[in-house]
């Protein structure tokens, strides 16, 4: 049997390109993250500085640090991690990138330590106390209870200081073990010692060779991998005896002027108060606490107790080598390194890839035998037969002869009927089984246009035929599609609009690109076929459509090219001959390979955050415990100073806020649940904020050892005593004048033993200046404060003649900026957001703020409460040295240094310059004041805001994190529109379809032969102009053989076909 196999072999092809490679290639691609690595030189720092300048670099700084990271979420600085610290390093300048995405790698230096800790043994026991021993000549003196009850946690360093108040420093523990500390875990059953876990412990520091990894923008470690063996750090590089009375102290081992966190002893009292540990506690027990956070009676393990405070010693050294390396990269001392930066890429899924490299394969195979077949095959064709005339001009290359006739066999083994009678010739086979057997006879000659009418007159009507393809059921059927298809694509994107998008269809991806890529890019390319198939016809049927009419040019009928190209591509020639629909349908097709690629890009994946609604507990009522007082909030002799490191930590290095704060109010706290799946809660709360307003001062002042001074009218610069306080006069909202007087206003000491000029930055609040002051002016004086920025010529006093003792015996004021601040409790509507922890993510203020006090005090006396913040919020204002008076840029108390780093400038501390305008400092100090306000009521909620009534609920939502599928706008834009013009060239399509005209379908050689049987077209020869002249019509005419015929004759031969 004859088999076509370049048929099979370039259709096979067509369709797994067009339905199978098409579609699966939208799919194989999806976003990933690749590493690309670069090679360089890298610059190390050689060494630590010598160990002599160690003192005056490791202060209480490094303590404030490490509680920062310990408590607050501080991160660790660049090139620390919680175990030690790498020596820093720098990549060659050119290939430097600072992004979150970029890393680099390189072999330095790795600085630890760790812990040698043996028990200790309990030498004597005695009424007060426990007595230790660790077995190799260092012995304790009587270590006595802190407390009848509760647990009892000591760390005892070796050096003595004021600061501490147990040491191992004693004739009874010699040098040899100065770096040696005793730790102790107790409880206690009757003011004495019951359990007890004790343990002496002594540090070794080493350093060792890694490969480190660092993220290039914050320099934070990421991985460290050994790459040698570790070394003891030599005495000569690290004085371990400086870090460790730090440690042990609490306090540098030097004095020195700093600001005031490098020389205030930390407290961690109130982070510990409700651990059930006794005070006080060493600033070491509290981080053992913080770090590990294990139930107490976990403490009692050995093993835990040591790694506990191994774990305290590395941060803290890790923290303090920062300060001791040195601050210049060596040249020389130039390293391999890398640097890796981690970009979006887009890859490709292996599975789907490799289904489509099969296919590649076989579609390979296919165009290989496809080009074997065509180039082994004879061809005897002189011209290619594209068109209507080419093969009216094939018929008239047969043999000159009047008749072919084929037999019956072969006349039906085709789907048309093959008999050949080529317009005036007719030729008739003899021997039908021997194909040269033909025999020629005469031509007949054309019939009378009258006697060809009789002759088509009683000629017999055939049956009509349609494509399948053109009827009206496809039709419909093809528009539903495309309407279904449009309809769908906008009900799914508004649901995704409205409904925050969809589940994602599987966990697997393979399967999600499938669904999401692949069904509509299938979509498209099952789309493409059909055009081209309607394509196809339209090319193969329109020649036809314009000879119907009777009046078709050759070059707009006979002489068209359609079926030689593609379908799409033969828009041009549409063009040429006007048949503007077929030009509609040839640009349709082509733009269903650009439906596809919009369908294939319409879905992407996003994470999002769904909201349900739920509703909270309320823990806390909008009201303030206005029996509050700030030994209730500090429960130590201790000043509190809490407010004061968060701050600084939040401003200096951007450590998140407490729970529940935002930079200027405290959020009233709902309770939220910890369930993992959950990313945030949002609700409507209250905020309560403390409110500032600074004005300055008016020149009139008074002291109250002296008469009143106007600065402004007097002739010399004022001279004030160190003992004079201002006195303020406030007006009431009823009119009444209030007399309120600082506290402690002047300066008690200076920086320098000498005279000159200084500056002090002084604050202090007010109480009424009447010694018997009523409720209202309590109130009064209760909200203000003042601020003041001196500079002064100070005379020093002397015991004897060139002897200053260090006090002040006067102050002779040069230039002073006087700062009065009303302070207000505020209460504001806010919709917040916060996560799992209550730390706040996101805050709009719905309201404006209420200044009515009444009701967040719920009723009752203000000032008592206005008391006792300014007594929690300003008693631990000041250092340890109490230092007013300064001739250097330090700040020595705690609101000039918050301003320092605030403003990151010092101008406000210069003495020689002015003091700074009140319009630059006053919005300072009020951001500033209401900034510690809200996280000193933050951090101490439970006790200064009264507890929600029972049942009390809000409304609000939790937000949960999830990949969603969303439609891509502007694809879906471009999908819509296609499918809508497709629509629109459908119905154009189908209006305007050709008409029922033919008995077969002109798609074989065979079959148009057939419609020019017995048609004078054959024999006539005329080209050119004289051709361009004909009218070609398709219709009823009578043959040259006599007989009536349906088919191609040129006017006036042929009546046009009219049936539809």
């Amino acid at each position: 049997m004859f088999r076509h196999w370049s048929v099979f072999f370039s259709g096979t092809t067509t369709t797994l390109i067009f339905w199978v490679i098409t579609p699966l290639l939208g799919t194989i691609f999806t976003e990933n993250r690749l590493v690309h690595t670069v090679n360089s030189n890298s610059k190390t720092v050689k060494s630590l500085v010598p160990g002599t300048s160690n003192a005056i670099k490791l202060d209480v700084s490094v303590i404030a640090d490490a509680y920062g990271v310990t408590w607050l979420g501080q991160d660790l600085p660049g090139f620390v991690t919680a175990t030690g610290a790498v020596a820093p390093f720098k990549l060659d300048s050119s290939h430097q990138k600072g992004d979150l995405n970029t890393s680099w790698t390189t072999a330095t230096d790795f600085y630890t330590t760790e812990l040698n800790c043996v028990p200790a043994r309990i030498a004597q026991r005695e009424t007060s106390g426990l007595i230790f021993d660790n077995g190799r000549g260092c012995q304790t003196n009587t270590i006595s209870p802190l407390s009848a009850s509760g647990y009892n946690a000591f760390y005892i360093g070796y050096y003595s200081d004021p600061h501490v108040d147990w040491a191992l420093q004693s004739p009874l523990c010699p040098s040899n073990t100065s770096h040696t500390f005793l730790a102790i875990w107790a409880d206690m059953n009757d003011s004495t010692f019951n359990n007890v876990t004790a343990l002496f412990c002594e540090p070794t520091y080493s350093v060792q060779p890694v490969e480190a990894t660092i993220i290039t923008s914050n320099q934070s470690v990421i991985r460290v991998t050994p790459l040698g063996s570790s070394m003891a750090l030599s005495p000569e590089l690290f004085n371990a005896s400086d870090f460790e009375y730090l440690l042990g102290a609490g306090i540098s081992s030097v004095t020195a002027r700093a600001d005031v966190p490098q020389t205030n002893t930390l407290d961690q009292w109130p982070r510990l108060k409700k651990m059930d540990v006794c005070w006080p506690v060493s600033n070491m027990v509290g981080f053992a606490l913080g770090l590990s956070r294990l139930p107490p009676d976990d403490y009692f393990d050995p093993i835990v107790l040591a790694s506990s405070f191994q774990a305290v010693h590395q941060l803290l050294f890790a923290m303090a080598v920062p300060k001791l390396v040195s601050s210049n990269l060596s040249a020389t001392n130039l390293r391999q390194g890398s640097q890796k930066t981690e970009v979006k890429a887009i890859v490709i899924i292996p599975e789907l890839t490799i289904v489509i490299e099969v296919i590649l394969g076989l579609v390979a195979v296919f165009i290989l035998a496809l080009l074997m077949i065509s180039s082994t095959r004879k061809s005897q064709l002189c011209g290619d037969p594209a068109s209507l005339s080419d093969l009216i001009e094939l018929a008239k290359l047969l043999p000159s002869a009047s008749t072919l006739d084929i037999s019956r066999q072969e006349r039906h083994s085709y789907p048309n009927r093959l008999k050949l009678e080529a317009g005036r010739l007719h030729y008739v086979c003899e021997a039908p089984k021997e194909k040269s057997a033909c025999v020629a006879v005469s031509p007949q000659p054309r019939r009378s246009p009258s006697s060809q009418n009789r002759l088509l007159a009683n000629g017999q009507h055939q049956k009509l035929i349609r494509p399948l393809e053109m009827t009206l059921p496809i039709a419909a059927t093809f528009l539903a599609s495309l309407c279904i298809a449009i309809v769908v694509l906008i009900l799914v994107y508004s649901k995704m609009a409205s409904s925050n998008g969809l589940r994602l269809p599987s966990r697997n991806q393979a399967v999600n690109q499938l669904v999401l890529n692949y069904i509509p890019i299938v979509f498209a390319t099952f789309l493409e076929p059909f055009w081209t198939l309607l394509n196809r016809l339209l090319c193969i049927l329109q020649p036809f459509e314009a000879l119907r009419q009777g009046q078709g040019k050759p070059s707009q009928s006979l002489d068209v090219k359609y079926t030689a190209l593609p379908p799409q591509l033969v828009f041009w020639r549409a063009l040429r001959a006007r048949h503007l629909v077929l030009v509609a349908v040839c640009f349709i097709g082509l733009s269903a390979n650009f439906l596809a690629v919009s369908l294939g890009a319409l879905f992407e994946n996003n994470l999002i955050q769904l909201h349900s609604t739920s509703r909270f507990r309320s823990v806390f009522a909008p009201m303030l415990n206005q029996s509050i007082s700030s030994n209730e909030v500090e429960e130590n002799p201790n000043p509190y100073r809490e407010h004061f490191y968060t701050a600084r930590s939040n401003i200096s290095v951007g450590t998140a806020l407490p729970a529940w704060n935002t930079p200027h109010a405290f959020l009233v706290p709902f309770d939220v649940d910890t369930n993992q799946d959950t990313l945030a809660y949002t609700a409507s709360t209250q905020g309560i904020a403390l409110k500032v307003g600074c004005e300055q001062l008016n020149s009139t002042f008074s002291a109250a050892t002296t008469s009143s001074y106007n600065m402004t009218e007097a002739p010399d610069p004022l001279n004030i005593d160190s003992d004079g306080e201002l006195i303020l006069t406030q007006t009431n909202h009823d009119g009444t004048k209030v007399a309120c007087m600082t506290q402690n206003f002047g300066g008690s000491s200076v920086s320098d033993n000498v005279n000159g000029t200084y500056a002090a930055e002084i604050l202090s609040t007010m109480l009424p200046s009447s010694p018997n002051p009523t409720m209202m002016e309590q109130e009064v004086c209760a909200k203000l404060f003042v601020t003041a920025f001196l500079r002064a010529n100070l005379t020093i006093a002397q015991t004897t003649p060139g002897e200053p003792d260090g006090s002040i015996s006067r102050y002779r004021v040069l230039q002073a900026l006087y700062l009065g601040c009303e302070a207000s409790l505020e209460v504001a509507p806010f919709d917040a957001t916060v996560n799992r922890e209550g730390h706040v993510k996101e805050f709009t203020q719905t309201g404006p703020f209420d200044a009515t006090s009444s009701r967040l005090l719920h009723l009752g006396n203000t000032s008592s409460f206005y008391n006792a913040i300014n007594g929690i919020m300003w008693f631990g204002q000041r250092g340890n040295e109490e230092v007013s008076w300064h001739s250097d840029l330090i700040a020595d108390t705690w609101l000039p240094y918050l301003i320092k780093i605030y403003t990151q400038s010092t101008a406000f501390l210069d003495p020689s310059l002015p003091p700074p305008s009140a319009s630059s400092i006053g919005p300072v100090i009020e951001d500033l004041t209401g900034r510690l306000f809200a996280i000193m009521l933050g951090l101490n909620a439970d006790r200064l805001l009264l507890p929600a009534p029972s049942g009390s609920t809000i409304p609000g939502a939790t937000i949960t994190s999830t990949t969603r599928v969303f439609m891509s706008k502007p694809m879906f834009i471009v999908s819509v529109v296609l499918l809508i013009l497709n629509v629109l060239v459908a119905i154009l399509y189908y209006a305007r379809r050709p008409q029922k005209m033919l008995t077969s379908m002109p798609n074989t050689i065979a079959s148009v032969l057939d419609m020019i049987e017995g048609s004078g077209l054959v024999g006539e020869n005329a080209h050119g102009r004289s051709r361009e002249e004909w009218r070609i019509g398709y219709g009823r005419y009578v043959g040259t053989d006599g007989k009536p015929h349906v088919g191609i004759e040129r006017r006036p031969f042929v009546v046009p076909w009219t049936g539809k």
